[in-house]
């Protein structure tokens, strides 16, 4: 999932949002996990891959902001990415979005000194290629950024020019992603499966963002909530199935919601309708994890929804704020967060 797009959401439900009280956490019939807390204060985790490396951002000796980072199973010392022209990040900030089967990290990489932003690729995890230059993105749009690379090297990305323009790149080909139809303007894909079906948001004149999803040349809406003011997807599985929030002007609030069959489905997770929710990630199995109404992370399986933090051992001193991964074998990455409101990255492992 990315971070920005979700932001974006949440903001547009915190404007038309009033008071909210957070709801209890719903019961479900879920395993129970063993806590691994990865890295220091500062760290917050993005993904992981099917053998178990896990990515996000943390605080880089000498940098300025946190910094994107890899981090192979097993491993305890974290790869910093380091941005292009600047592998110490003195200068500038690696912001990964994605990662996948091969350790192939895409993002962009911001300079403090111009504010320009760059659309880059880190192909083993740790050398840094400014994608956008390679390619010539610099013709199609500025401030490019991408979002998601799958198995097979397809990448997506978008960038601004007379609204947000989104593309794909393969083979060092770029390809311009369609607008809906109706006056459509601003496209912004945010995942895409090994089968090169990509989701994310696009709007038309009459609306402002709804999910949405591109398929060879294609476009086309995944479908809404009742009352729906503005959706988006952030994750699709092997199966077509994606994930992400929806915005309902009933309660003002984001739910978190699956796309399935042109059909978006609430998920009614810990919290809903007592504060902004979103489903993040979903493996090929349709388990789904996210951040519940009640500012928890949660877990989606067998038709039901659970607080993560009810299925850890007690006393651990933190808090699983947000899940942002899920593997194959159900372990789930996130970030959690300590009495000091310090972020943490956490990794759960199915117990039993």
């Amino acid at each position: 999932m990315t971070r920005a797009h979700l932001r974006r959401i949440l903001a547009v439900a915190a404007l038309i949002a009033g008071p909210a009280s957070a709801a209890p956490a719903q019961a479900a019939t879920t395993p129970h996990y063993k806590l691994t807390v990865v890295g220091g204060a500062g760290t917050e985790l993005f993904g992981i891959t099917k053998t178990g490396d896990v990515f996000g951002v943390s605080i880089e000796k000498g940098a300025i902001t946190q910094e994107g980072f890899l981090l192979p199973a097993g491993a305890t010392r974290m790869v910093f990415l380091g941005s292009p022209g600047d592998a110490a990040n003195a200068d500038s900030a690696a912001n990964p979005e994605a990662i996948n089967d091969h350790d192939a990290v895409v993002g962009a990489a911001t300079s403090f000194a111009t504010g320009n932003e760059a659309a880059v690729e880190w192909a083993d995890g740790s050398v840094p290629t400014d994608i956008g230059a390679a390619v010539g993105l610099q013709n199609l749009v500025a401030s490019p950024a991408l979002t998601s690379i799958n198995d097979n090297g397809l990448s997506t990305g978008f960038g601004s020019f007379h609204g947000d323009v989104g593309f794909t790149i393969s083979g060092g080909k770029v390809t311009k992603l369609a607008a809906l139809p109706n006056g459509g303007v601003d496209v912004e894909p945010i995942a895409v499966n090994d089968a090169g079906l990509i989701v994310g948001q696009a709007d038309t004149s009459t609306s402002v963002f709804q999910a949405a999803a591109w398929q060879n040349g294609a476009v086309r809406t995944l479908g809404q909530l009742p009352g729906s003011v503005t959706s988006e997807a952030l994750a699709v599985n092997a199966s077509g199935q994606a994930v992400g929030a929806d915005v309902e002007q009933a309660d003002t609030d984001a739910h978190a919601v699956l796309f399935a069959n042109g059909t978006a489905t609430d998920l009614d997770v810990p919290g809903t309708g007592g504060g902004d929710a979103a489903a993040n990630a979903i493996n090929d199995s349709g388990v789904i994890v996210g951040q519940g109404g009640n500012g928890h992370a949660f877990v989606y399986q067998n038709g039901q929804a659970a607080d993560l933090n009810a299925l850890i051992p007690a006393g651990s001193g933190f808090t699983l704020d947000t899940a942002d991964g899920i593997d194959d074998d159900g372990v789930i990455v996130g970030t959690a967060s300590n009495a000091s409101g310090q972020t943490f990255g956490f990794e759960l492992t199915p117990v039993g």
